[in-house]
């Protein structure tokens, strides 16, 4: 039985739809057609970093280490700014923190940002800084 386009051929998760953009700027040695829509999968232990109805890409084939997967080294926060999880968790700790806006301050993460083509959700990481922030804190 076929999956529906939206789940992982992998591992069955329903993936969040991502741009041709962002898979193209990220992955090398596959070819990739206009018109295929690709999903991006947020399981951390599942292989496949994005897909398609006819495409599996894991990630051997991005050029970025993708932070939410199990033993990603390292794990950026912010990819357009090289940004880690540490480095975010740091300024909550240590520099006092409780923003985006602080975080942003003391360790450059969202400044000149160009999320399409660098982070692998295809997205601003403002959500997943909000997330980690909440980790740090305890809440």
């Amino acid at each position: 039985m076929d999956n529906k386009v939206d789940e992982c051929p992998l591992c069955g998760a329903i993936g969040q739809l991502v741009s041709t953009e962002t898979v193209r700027s990220l992955v090398t040695g596959i070819a990739i057609s206009p018109g295929d829509n690709f999903y991006v999968c947020l399981v951390s232990d599942c292989e496949a970093v994005y897909f398609s109805d006819n495409t599996v890409i894991r990630q051997g084939s991005v050029t970025v280490p993708v932070g939410w997967k199990a033993g990603a080294t390292p794990k950026y926060a912010c990819y357009c700014n090289h940004v880690t999880e540490d480095q975010v968790i740091s300024a909550v700790v240590d520099g006092g923190a409780r923003t985006v806006g602080d975080v942003s301050r003391l360790t450059g993460a969202m400044k000149n940002g160009n999320c399409l083509l660098n982070n692998p959700k295809g997205r601003c990481c403002h959500e997943d800084i909000e997330i980690l922030i909440c980790r740090a804190l305890g809440q």
